[in-house]
């Protein structure tokens, strides 16, 4: 088939716009108030320990990314934010005594939504159907950065586009599981930091502790998720904000 238009990005020459090919497009977006995050455990075997939490969104399974963005300036271990899928819920991890409490979401999905708002550029195929319209705000990827092995306290990943709205996705979160003994099983997750001049931090959150009255778990630890993991930084622009 002919090509009519097809547009490339100006670092890899990969295809951004063209027929055939779809971009994540924004369908939600909004705030979560950190201050209300709340959690739950302690006493004495058996019992799960989790740290404090915020409902995010439910998935069944679709193509959903979900762009953070928190900002605190004075890095340390309540300052930053994990993201949990479980079951058919996500949740953000986030301490509630963290000084700012205003945690922002962005949620792009392959879904496509009803563009509104003056006409800027949109492309049709042969039979008319439009495969691409400007008013729907698509995700917009500007570097793909790769994450460090960490122990615990906050490492600088690095500053990206200083200036710039940006925000971090996480399409490949990692998972640690220990057990010191085998009636304690301890989960963290990579634990991300923003400050307002776009640096970037990675520490490690305990999300979970699970405690039992029998010897069930084995002794050790392992890390489940891609040991070579990433992050998206995303830029957020032109994507508005309370939307959907």
């Amino acid at each position: 088939m002919a090509v009519g238009l097809r547009i490339r990005n100006q670092g890899t020459g990969q295809i951004q716009i063209g027929l055939g090919y779809r971009n994540l497009q924004l369908v939600k977006s909004g705030t979560l108030d950190t201050g209300s995050f709340s959690g739950s455990g302690g006493g004495q075997p058996p019992f799960a320990s989790i740290s404090p939490r915020g409902y995010l969104a439910a998935t069944n399974g679709t193509t959903n990314l979900h762009v953070c963005r928190y900002i605190n300036d004075s890095v340390s271990t309540v300052t930053g934010f994990s993201i949990l899928q479980s079951g058919l819920s996500c949740f953000v991890f986030a301490s509630a005594g963290a000084p700012n409490k205003v945690f922002e979401y962005y949620t792009f999905s392959g879904e496509t939504r009803a563009a509104a708002g003056p006409v800027g550029l949109r492309m049709r195929d042969e039979s008319g159907g439009v495969f691409y319209d400007s008013r729907r705000k698509a995700l917009r990827v500007l570097q793909v950065v790769a994450l460090p092995s960490v122990a615990g306290p906050p490492v600088e990943i690095g500053q990206f586009f200083p200036g710039v709205k940006i925000g971090i996705a996480i399409p490949s979160p990692r998972f640690y599981y220990n057990s010191a003994s085998q009636d304690r099983c301890t989960m963290t997750a990579d634990y991300f930091h923003m400050t307002s001049d776009n640096r970037v931090f990675i520490s490690r959150l305990q999300v979970m502790q699970q405690t039992l009255i029998t010897n069930t778990f084995p002794v050790g630890g392992v890390t489940m998720g891609p040991q070579n993991a990433t992050i998206f930084i995303v830029d957020l622009t032109e994507v508005p904000l309370g939307f959907g």
